[in-house]
Order: C-alpha cells, then sequence, then structure tokens
C-alpha cells in the first residue's frame, strides 16, 4: 500500500469523524445530548487530529488541537454547554473541514506547522470560552426570560390557555408532535404540564394511538391564528383546545431546558471492512450482466417450448429469484443514508443566516431513507442551490414576517422518502410563496414569454427554471445573475428524475424532487413502434389507454390531440422521431401512453403495443457509442436486442417545437 494509499483512507475517515461531530453538536444544539454525544464529538476531533499530525498537516492540525482542548473541558464537565459554547463549537469544526478539504486538495503536505492566519482569531476563541463563566451568554438567558418579563410587564392582554392533545393520526408516516409541541414553545408559550388521565390499562394500550395532553400558558400578544398555522399541515391529526385567560400567578417559572425526552440512540452498527468502490462498481456491473443473462436464457428456453418441463421450469424460477436477490444486495452495497447529505444543511444554513440576518429554524426528517452513492454524491449541488433560494427568496426578514402574524423565525423543512421504486426529497418553507404576478412581468421583460401568453398558475411556477430567470431586484453574493434553478432542473433531469413546485402565496413554497434509487436499474416499460423495440422510463408514465376515436381531435392541420378525462394533450407519434418502419399511424388503433415531462408538460406517446414492464440495465450510449438525441441510454432484452431507453422530455419538447408530419384520424 503506497502513502497515496494511505492518505486516501485517512481522508475518508476525516469525512466520516467530520459527519459524526457535527451530527453530536446538533444534538447538543437541541439539548439532546448525554455524556456519550459530548464523547462522540470528542473522538472524531481527536482522530483528524492525530492523522493530520501524522501527515504533516500544520494547520489542520493547530486547528483541531485548539478544538479539540476545548471539548476535553466540556467533556470534563469544567465548561457547560450553552447555545453561544455550541455555535464556536460548529464553527471551529466548520474550519476544521475547511482545512480537510484544503489539505486533499494540496499535492504535497505542508511543513509549516503553525496555524494559519486566518485561524488565529479561532483559536483564541476556543481557548477564551475555557474560562468564560456560563453567565456571560445572556442572549439565552433573556431568551428564555421573554416570557415571564413579557407578562411582569404588564401587557394588556392577559395569557390564556392552550391545550394539545395529539391523536393517532399525528405520529403516522413519520409525523413528530414533539416538533409541534417546540414550536409552541417558541411562539413564547409556558408549559403548565402534562395530562397522564388519557392512558389506558396496559391490556388496551395502543403505542400507535396518542392519550397524553399537554396545558400551556401562551403571552396575550400571541393570537389563535398564530398558533393554527403551526398546526396547519397536520389538521385534525392534533386537537386544539383555546381556553380562557390565566392568573399570571399561576405561571411557572421558565426551565432552563425544555422538559422533553431525548429520543433513543441509534443502533450501533455492526462490524464492517472498507472496500473499493471500483471493486463495488465492478461486482454491480456483473451482477447486471447476470440479470441480463438469466433473462435472455429464459427467452431461449421459452422459445424452445422447453418452458413444459416441469423440473426445467422450478429451476428456472429458482434462477431468477436468486438473481434478482443477488442483484438488490449488491445494490444495497452501494446505498447509504441520505443523511450523509442532510448533515450538510445545519453548516448552509450557517451561512445564509449570517448573510441574510435571517434566523431560520431547520426540520429534517427521513434522513435513514437510503439511494445509491452516485445519486447522493450528484445531489448536493441542487440542495445547496434550493435551500440557497429558500432562504434568500423565499423566508421573509424577521420584521415582514411578525407584520404578517407569522413568527419571527422562518422554518425550513428537508424530507425524504421511498415511493412507488423512486424517493421523494422536499425542501420547503414557511416564506412568502412564489409571486406569480411578478415572475410573469420579469419574465415578459427578458423575452421569456411573449406579452399576450396565456399561460396557467403551474405553467407560470416553472417560468422560475427558465435559464437567466431571476427576480431579485439586485445582484448580491447570494442571488440576481439567474444561475440556480435552471442548473437545479438540468441535474435533476440528468439524473433520471423530475421536479415540481407546490406554492401558496404567503404559505411558502416546496420543491419536491422525483429521484430513482440508482442510476444502474431502472423500471421500464417495453414497448414496439413498427419494427422497433423500445423502453419508456416508467417513472413518467401516468397511464396507458386504447382511444375511441372520438377522443382524438385534430388541431389545425398538422396537430392531433387526444381528450383525457376532459383535457387535451398533444399526441406525439415516436416513429416519427425514430424512423421506424410499418407503425401504427392512427391513435385510435394503437395505443397512447401518456407521461409527465419537466418542460413541455403531459403527453401522450402513440406506440402500437406494450410488450412488457419490467427492470432494465441500464448502458450508456456516450461509453459505447455515441450520445443521441431523445436517447437517455440503451439495455439488452432477453431476446439479445439491444433497446433503445427514450429521453421522453426531449422527445416531446423536440416534436412540439418541430412542424410534426400529420397523422391520420379516424374518417
Amino acid at each position: 500500500m503506497t502513502i497515496e494509499d494511505i492518505q486516501a483512507i485517512f481522508f475518508a475517515e476525516c469525512d466520516e469523524a467530520l459527519a459524526a461531530a457535527e451530527q453530536g453538536l446538533a444534538a447538543c444544539h437541541a439539548g439532546l445530548h448525554d455524556d456519550d454525544t459530548i464523547n462522540a464529538v470528542f473522538r472524531g476531533v481527536h482522530s483528524i487530529k492525530g492523522g493530520a499530525g501524522a501527515f504533516g498537516y500544520g494547520a489542520l492540525q493547530s486547528c483541531t488541537h485548539g478544538l479539540e482542548t476545548l471539548l476535553s473541558d466540556v467533556r470534563d464537565g469544567a465548561v457547560p454547554i450553552t447555545p453561544r459554547l455550541v455555535g464556536l463549537l460548529l464553527r471551529a469544526l466548520d474550519r476544521v473541514g475547511d482545512h480537510v478539504v484544503a489539505a486533499r486538495q494540496a499535492a504535497p503536505a505542508p511543513e509549516d506547522a503553525a496555524p494559519a492566519p486566518d485561524d488565529a482569531a479561532l483559536i483564541a476563541e476556543l481557548t477564551a470560552a475555557r474560562t468564560a463563566p456560563a453567565a456571560d451568554d445572556a442572549e439565552f438567558t433573556a431568551m428564555l426570560d421573554d416570557v415571564v418579563n413579557a407578562m411582569a410587564a404588564g401587557e394588556t392582554t392577559p395569557p390564556w390557555t392552550l391545550t394539545i392533545r395529539p391523536h393517532a393520526g399525528a405520529m403516522a408516516n413519520g409525523g413528530e408532535p414533539l416538533l409541534l409541541l417546540r414550536e409552541v414553545l417558541d411562539l413564547g408559550g409556558a408549559c403548565l404540564g402534562c395530562d397522564t388521565d388519557g392512558i389506558p390499562p396496559l391490556e388496551a394500550f395502543d403505542p400507535g394511538d396518542g392519550y397524553l395532553a399537554w396545558h400551556f400558558a401562551m403571552p396575550g400578544a400571541v393570537t389563535e391564528a398564530m398558533v393554527r398555522d403551526v398546526f396547519e399541515y397536520v389538521g385534525d391529526d392534533c386537537g386544539l383546545v383555546f381556553g380562557d385567560a390565566v392568573p399570571r400567578a399561576s405561571l411557572p417559572a421558565p426551565a432552563a431546558e425544555p422538559a422533553f425526552a431525548a429520543p433513543p440512540a441509534p443502533p450501533m452498527a455492526g462490524p464492517s471492512i472498507r472496500i473499493d468502490l471500483a471493486r463495488l462498481y465492478t461486482l454491480v456491473d456483473a451482477v447486471g450482466e447476470l440479470l441480463i443473462a438469466q433473462a435472455m436464457m429464459a427467452q431461449r428456453v421459452g422459445d424452445m417450448g422447453a418452458r413444459k418441463n416441469p423440473a426445467l421450469t422450478e429451476a428456472l424460477t429458482q434462477m431468477e429469484g436468486l438473481t434478482r436477490d443477488i442483484q438488490d444486495t449488491a445494490m444495497a452495497l452501494r446505498a447509504q443514508p441520505i443523511g450523509t447529505v442532510f448533515s450538510r444543511v445545519p453548516r448552509i444554513l450557517r451561512e445564509l443566516q449570517s448573510s441574510t440576518g435571517k434566523q431560520v429554524h431547520l426540520i429534517v426528517s427521513g434522513e435513514t431513507t437510503e439511494l445509491d452513492k452516485t445519486v447522493i454524491e450528484r445531489l448536493g449541488e441542487p440542495l445547496t442551490h434550493l435551500i440557497r433560494n429558500a432562504v434568500d427568496h423565499g423566508i421573509e426578514p424577521a420584521a415582514d414576517r411578525l407584520a404578517l402574524g407569522k413568527p419571527a423565525h422562518g422554518t425550513l423543512t428537508l424530507s425524504a422518502e421511498h415511493r412507488s421504486g423512486r424517493i421523494l426529497i422536499r425542501i420547503g418553507d414557511d416564506g412568502r410563496g412564489i409571486d406569480r404576478a411578478r415572475v410573469r412581468a420579469k419574465a415578459i421583460d427578458r423575452g421569456v414569454i411573449a406579452a399576450d401568453a396565456v399561460l396557467g398558475d403551474d405553467e407560470i411556477d416553472q417560468l422560475i427554471f427558465a435559464p437567466g430567470f431571476s427576480t431579485a431586484p439586485a445582484i448580491t453574493n447570494l442571488s440576481g445573475r439567474g444561475v440556480g434553478l435552471d442548473v437545479v432542473r438540468q441535474m435533476v433531469k440528468d439524473l433520471g428524475g423530475r421536479i415540481t413546485i407546490d406554492t401558496k402565496p404567503g404559505s411558502g413554497t416546496t420543491f419536491t424532487l422525483a429521484l430513482p434509487l440508482t442510476l444502474a436499474i431502472a423500471d421500464g416499460m417495453v414497448v414496439t413502434i413498427g419494427d422497433q423495440t423500445l423502453v419508456v422510463p416508467l417513472a413518467h408514465v401516468v397511464e396507458s389507454l386504447r382511444p375511441a376515436p372520438a377522443q382524438v381531435k385534430g388541431l389545425g392541420a398538422q396537430r392531433v390531440m387526444i381528450d383525457v378525462r376532459g383535457r387535451f394533450v398533444p399526441v406525439v407519434p415516436l416513429h416519427q422521431a425514430i424512423g421506424a418502419a410499418g407503425a401504427v399511424l392512427r391513435p385510435d388503433l394503437g395505443v397512447l401512453i401518456v407521461v409527465e415531462t419537466e418542460s413541455a408538460g403531459p403527453a401522450a406517446l402513440l406506440v402500437d403495443a406494450i410488450c412488457d414492464q419490467r427492470q432494465v440495465v441500464i448502458k450508456s450510449l456516450d461509453t459505447h457509442f455515441r450520445k443521441l438525441d431523445g436517447v437517455a441510454g440503451a439495455t439488452i432484452l432477453g431476446n439479445g436486442r439491444v433497446a433503445l431507453i427514450l429521453d421522453v422530455d426531449r422527445l416531446v419538447a423536440r416534436h412540439l417545437l418541430e412542424t410534426p408530419v400529420p397523422l391520420a384520424t379516424a374518417a
């Protein structure tokens, strides 16, 4: 093993240690830490320091030494954990990450062990924090006393009571009522106690049901509408009872920390070994070839009529099952939790909060959702663009939010889940939403659309993905140059995914990314068009149908539309795009596959017939042949023939731009 190999292992360990340390500090920030959490952060920093010293990365070693010394005092109990201290530790960890990146990119290891000039101030802060008294954290103390001080000052509107009882539905689909209760605390509520009278006997206890109720005293300045906004997305799954005024004398003094129990620690991972990524990719490629070979053998056995042999049929079925198990296992080896990408978000938010002056609370769910490593590696940049867009354009300044009756801090939600063989990633904010009138006006000014264009709300929302489009009034280091969302859409498209927008003016915007779990294997619909066999990616397919002649309508002399439950969508004759001979020319005599595209909306692909729906192994044409317009890749079918995988977005967009050959319609 060469020194370069050992350095590569060191940097991989640095990435793991940084991720674990940031996760631990995030738990400290939320008040959910224990001794093990602090020890884990200390061990991560210590391991980076040891490797940095061994390889001669002096700046990295000096920075981690200052951080490690402070963490040692925290671990021994000599320095208490406060929000201000956690903020300092996070800044120091960010600086360590910067040094790791610099060390990885540098060719030889630096010989100078002195700290970099820009580290001197940070190291001085770390040293000073070891002797700073806890009472210096006046900001946190003032925050805790806000409610009592406001009430003691004699508000004109008296405080009132609020009772919250989460029902069973509040905990479905990964719901977390605890986060909503904390939002009530952020509004200034003081918890009066927890009602446990609803807990049934053990034999009648349902772990998925809700039996507890919490009683809060709310400041008079907090309105009922502000509370309902917190519970807007859970509907009736949380029962809310708005009570009368409560005597000030009965209000409890604020506690130093919310009295919520920390969630159970995740189970420890089993023994593991490091595997060269190239070998893993070779294994996955081999499994893909095995899947193709198995399909070809099954096809040839069927062509020979040997399926009538029960023993052979049983053996083929068993082989098919084993092949699928091997494939699933191989793909799982490449899978990683999306939390490796989500873990970067707190740092991005800290930088955005510093540059914009906005305070943003982050809510993350589904971070254990797994997908292919190749997808994860290419997901970081689109997420960064969307998060920057949400904070800079979506979430209003604190003064504007308070004037609208919203909390001063904004909320950014980040979630991931598996659904129908794909992964859905949502990035949402509770900001101003998309100003469609302003977007339309900007699009007209920039020549994106004509002044007399008639667009629906969804079509206006899609304009923000146009290249060079921006509604920012001035160019800043965050926005204004029109580079961002068009890049996001292209990156998502390159990953074989789709991006959609759900926005409500005044309530916020949510971007949803629908991505494949892997770039190596995809679900596809095998279709025939004349003498050609093609694959339509299932991610785009909405439905398939055989239209009645009355459903097919002409649009001028060039286009044909299909009426799909009252909505007319254009018919795209694929035989024209691929040059297939002998294809069905009339929509009412073929099969229409209704698809959804990013840039052109819905369309109906005209094919002769649907042969099968299966998982296909994706082969890159760029590697084996050359890039073809309208083709996303290729696969090998069970009969040994090569079938092209269609780029549905490109084919539909090209058809709508070109002058098509007229299609025949029913007489």
